[in-house]
């Protein structure tokens, strides 16, 4: 492959003429210019994109850190960010962290050697290992620090909701199944779910916390274990995967989706509409969390100040097979 000195001697100019043409950091003369034209046509020269980009301080790359691209909500996530970063002539580095602080660490280090233009964490198990680098970072769903920008879905208002439509379709006796209390969002889905039923004496509501939040493996075994499930007339379940075992093992003991036990999830992932009954949901507007993530980081690369930290987007039900309740949408 040819390089610039080739180049350089192909074009007749010296090497640091042709240095300044490929990284626009000088003035060149337009018969040289015209020279390095013809010098890179004849020798099929490919600039190296990841030089220039350092040589000019922005090398126009996101480093995406996601908890696990099998889990529909963040696969979706990223595939809407890398379109919109497309857009923005942003290329994406994807890295898979498993929720594991070490993992994370390793993948911070990574991008900050290929001096990424900013880093997305959702999610983050090490929020303090993003206080003190030199790089945009924006937080998804979890805080780093008041200094750095947070945003998620409003996942407190989505647990009240999802109480208050599992209610509303008749529901008083009604189980709650919690993720990984480590994780942000299901403790805050939880606090609206319960905050809500305080409102409604005349339900009863119990909680049952699950350790794994979307390995089926693990989460089968899980929800197998809860006792007296099928006492239970309504269920909130925190995400959708999770929602998807608890309705087969229902099916598996005998029990009428939504005759008998009604039940609700959370994302509204792609998963939700394939199952049967197809699933009611606390919808995460993807697309808006997407746009108005990819919006800010572009903003803190440009240099601009923001003041406004935190940004906590408004939940829907989208009401399908798998409850009762009167209504189509509803945001709360």
């Amino acid at each position: 492959m040819a390089n610039i000195r080739e180049i350089a001697k192909r074009a007749g100019i010296g090497i640091a003429t042709v240095s300044r043409y490929f990284n626009d950091s000088g003035y060149v003369s337009e018969e040289s210019r015209e020279k390095i034209r013809k010098a890179v046509e004849e020798l099929d020269y490919t600039p190296n994109a990841l030089a220039r980009a350092i040589f000019k301080k922005n090398t126009k790359i996101i480093g995406l850190m996601i908890p696990n691209i099998t889990n529909p909500f963040f696969n979706q996530m990223v595939s809407e960010m890398e379109k919109l970063f497309r857009k923005q002539n942003y290329t994406i580095i994807l890295c898979n962290t498993d929720d594991d602080k070490e993992k994370e660490q390793f993948h911070i280090e990574t991008l900050r050697s290929y001096r990424v233009a900013g880093i997305v964490a959702m999610r983050t198990m090490t929020p303090e290992s993003y206080r003190n680098i030199d790089i945009p970072v924006i937080a998804f769903e979890n805080q780093i620090s008041p200094e750095h920008i947070t945003v998620a879905s409003d996942n407190y208002k989505g647990g009240m909701a999802a109480f208050k439509h599992l209610y509303d379709g008749g529901c008083r006796k009604i189980l709650h199944i919690q993720g990984p209390e480590v994780f942000i969002a299901t403790t805050e889905r939880l606090r609206g779910f319960i905050e809500a039923s305080k409102k409604k004496k005349d339900a009863l509501v119990d909680v049952v916390k699950l350790e794994t939040d979307f390995h089926i493996k693990s989460l089968e075994p899980a929800i197998e274990n809860i006792k007296n499930i099928t006492d239970y007339d309504g269920i909130f379940v925190f995400n959708d995967i999770s929602a998807a075992v608890v309705m087969k093992h229902l099916h598996d003991l005998g029990v009428r989706i939504p005759e008998q036990t009604q039940i609700i999830g959370f994302d509204n992932s792609f998963l939700g509409e394939l199952l049967l009954p197809s699933l009611t949901t606390i919808d995460q507007p993807i697309k808006q969390l997407g746009k108005i993530t990819t919006d800010l980081m572009i903003r803190l690369i440009n240099g601009e100040e923001i003041d406004q930290k935190e940004y906590y987007l408004k939940t829907t039900v989208i009401k399908r097979s798998s409850t009762l309740g009167k209504i189509a949408t509803s945001k709360e």
